[in-house]
């Protein structure tokens, strides 16, 4: 749960402009936001022993750690359908030595973590809960096709939420805790089951939890953003084309756009802002990704400051990458440094940091 943030200005004078690397010129009265790769797969590399060549494809899931030093992202391994989940530094610009810790045989299609920095991650068929080091797994709580996960204090208990893709379902588990582990999850609420249909939902992927303890949901196929209440009573929906997952920053909540690679903002009461769109040409990214198409997945807020995006199956253009770090594989191209020259970096972690627009 986000805490309130104080605005520049009203809420209705504000216009979103996507920027790269300098303020757009049609910024009004409003933010604007500097883009930038904050990590991506270098294909040329080795991580903690695995080579990165073919793998990993496709990252879906992301959480940032309760002290924003910390990015947890979830890959898909296509050539085996396997996953991992990677803890990454984010103040460290250089991808291998930014990977701290690296979870094999999990797929991270959602991802949150609790106040005291414990992580939750849903799998295919579960939902694991692990130390904010990626070491010890404490609980597993059964739950397929969960692609939304949310942690709260609610009335000094923790509890945590979770969208079912297939069942169209919020579920509520309330956590038993000991010391610094999580030891049962029990489903509790929602008049008695634990569990809440979601009417008018099709496809329930992301979901957040704002400061007034509503929860946001994206519904990929029905698309549409579903607002609903704590208790589940006030259920309200509005239009967002093929939404993937939300984030929510104070008064604005950040909605991905899947294969139309854009982000829809909204306000508490279900208005649409605008739009953002991410300037693929000036990242030297390729908009269609490796499969032809790439698309924005999870979605994550650092109060204040912007938001981080994953690119999901996503990629460097033109088979050479300027990002990484020198090595073997890196050369001058027409007076052009590449860190990669003979094959495509990928699966991008995108940063958008919000920029003061003096009027």
């Amino acid at each position: 749960m986000l805490p309130p943030r104080t605005k520049k200005l009203p809420l209705s004078l504000l216009i979103f402009t996507a920027c790269s690397m300098s303020l757009s010129l049609h910024s009004i009265a409003g933010d604007a936001y500097k883009w930038s790769v904050q990590y991506l797969i270098d294909t040329s590399r080795t991580v903690f022993g695995r080579a990165q060549k073919t793998s990993p494809r496709h990252n879906r899931g992301i959480a940032i750690s309760p002290d924003g030093k910390y990015l947890y992202a979830g890959y898909l391994h296509s050539h085996n359908n396997a996953g991992e989940v990677r803890r990454i530094r984010i103040d460290t610009p250089d991808y291998d030595r930014a990977t701290e810790a690296l979870l094999p045989g999990v797929f991270g299609k959602a991802i949150t973590t609790d106040d005291k920095g414990r992580v939750y991650i849903s799998d295919n068929t579960a939902i694991y809960v692990f130390d904010a080091g990626l070491e010890r797994k404490m609980v597993r709580i059964p739950a397929t096709d969960c692609e939304g996960l949310s942690a709260a204090r609610e009335a000094g208990q923790l509890v945590l939420y979770g969208t079912d893709r297939e069942d169209r379902t919020l579920s509520r588990w309330v956590l038993q805790e000991s010391g610094a582990d999580v030891t049962t999850a029990t489903l509790s609420g929602f008049d008695g089951s634990g569990v809440m249909k979601v009417p008018g939902a099709l496809d329930l992927r992301g979901m957040k939890i704002d400061s007034k303890g509503n929860f946001w949901m994206a519904d990929l196929r029905g698309s549409k953003v579903f607002r609903v209440s704590q208790n589940g009573k006030d259920v309200k929906s509005v239009a967002v084309p093929l939404p993937m997952d939300v984030a929510i920053d104070g008064e604005r909540v950040f909605v991905t756009r899947s294969i139309e690679r854009a982000i829809t903002v909204i306000d508490p009461e279900l208005n649409v802002i605008g739009s953002l769109n991410v300037p693929w040409e000036e990242l030297e990214l390729s908009p269609v990704g490796n499969n032809r198409n790439g698309s924005l997945s999870g979605i994550v807020c650092l109060p204040g400051k912007g938001f981080f995006v994953t690119n999901e199956a996503g990629q460097t253009a033109a088979h050479r990458s300027t990002y990484g770090r020198v090595d073997d594989h890196s050369d001058f191209v027409n007076g052009k440094m590449y860190r990669d020259v003979f094959g495509e970096d990928n699966e991008p972690i995108l940063r958008a940091t919000e920029v003061e627009v003096v009027p």
